[in-house]
C-alpha cells in the first residue's frame, strides 16, 4: 500500500468512527491510528490530502494583463490561489518547447472548477478581443491594434466579475493552501507582466467597450467538473 492510498483507507476508518455502533467506531479508530503509524502520517498530512491542482493553458505565451487578471478573478471567487508554470512540451519531430500555464490550488473540486471558468471565459474574451481588433481603422499600426485589443479584454474582464463570483460557491482555507504551496513549491519567485497597452495610442473606449462584452459573458456548469449542471448562468 502506498501513501496515497494508505490516506484513503485513513479518511475512510475515521468517517466509520463516527458509527453509532461503539464497536465499529472503536475498531476504526484503532485502525486509522495503525495506519497513520505505519506510514509516517498525522493530521496535517491528512489535511494536505484534501489540497489539489488544476492547470489551464494560457492563450499567450508571455504573461499579459488581462489573461492575469482573468487568472487572479477566478482563482479568488473559487477560494483558490492561482501561479504561472512553463509546461515543457515535445513535438513529434522531437523539438523541445515550453507553453505557459496558469495552475490553480486549493481545495476539492475548487480547482477544477476554477480551470474551467478560466479556459471557457478565456476563449470567450479572445474572441470578443479579436473582434475588437478587426473594428479597428485600416491605417491602425499592428502594436497599436494589440494595444486596444489588449485594453478591451481588460475591460472585458472588469466587465465578467459579477457573472464570475455568481457562479463561484467555495470556501477558501488560506491557511492549508499557503502550507501546501510552501511544501510543494518552496522556490517560487514573482514574475513581471507584459503591459502591451502601456504608452500605446488606447482610449477609454477601449475599456468600456471591453467591460459592457465581459457583462455578456456566458458561464454554465460543464460535464467533468464535478458538479451537476444548473442552467446557464447571466
Amino acid at each position: 500500500m502506498n501513501r496515497d492510498d494508505a490516506i484513503k483507507k485513513i479518511k475512510k476508518c475515521l468517517a466509520l468512527a463516527a458509527s453509532p455502533n461503539a464497536h465499529e467506531a472503536s475498531a476504526a479508530v484503532r485502525q486509522a491510528q495503525k495506519l497513520m503509524n505505519e506510514h509516517g502520517l498525522n493530521e496535517t498530512d491528512l489535511s494536505l490530502s484534501d489540497v489539489g491542482e488544476q492547470k489551464s493553458a494560457a492563450r499567450h505565451n508571455v504573461t499579459v494583463p488581462w489573461e492575469v487578471a482573468l487568472s487572479d478573478l477566478v482563482a479568488l471567487a473559487f477560494g483558490c490561489s492561482r501561479f504561472c508554470a512553463k509546461v515543457p512540451l515535445l513535438s513529434r519531430q522531437l523539438n523541445c518547447s515550453s507553453k505557459l500555464h496558469y495552475v490553480f490550488v486549493g481545495l476539492g473540486a475548487a480547482p477544477e472548477l476554477a480551470s474551467y471558468s478560466y479556459d471557457v471565459l478565456a476563449r470567450q474574451c479572445a474572441k470578443d478581443r479579436a473582434a475588437h481588433i478587426a473594428k479597428q481603422p485600416r491605417a491602425c499600426k499592428p502594436i497599436t491594434k494589440t494595444a486596444r485589443g489588449d485594453e478591451f479584454a481588460s475591460g472585458w474582464v472588469r466587465g465578467v466579475q459579477a457573472l464570475v463570483e455568481r457562479f463561484a460557491s467555495s470556501e477558501r482555507n488560506e491557511a492549508l493552501i499557503e502550507q501546501y504551496m510552501a511544501q510543494k513549491y518552496p522556490n517560487m519567485t514573482t514574475g513581471k507582466t507584459k503591459d502591451r497597452a502601456k504608452g500605446r495610442n488606447v482610449s477609454h473606449n477601449d475599456t468600456m467597450q471591453g467591460i459592457q462584452a465581459g457583462r455578456n459573458a456566458k458561464l454554465d456548469r460543464g460535464v467533468g467538473t464535478g458538479v451537476q449542471t444548473q442552467g446557464l448562468l447571466t
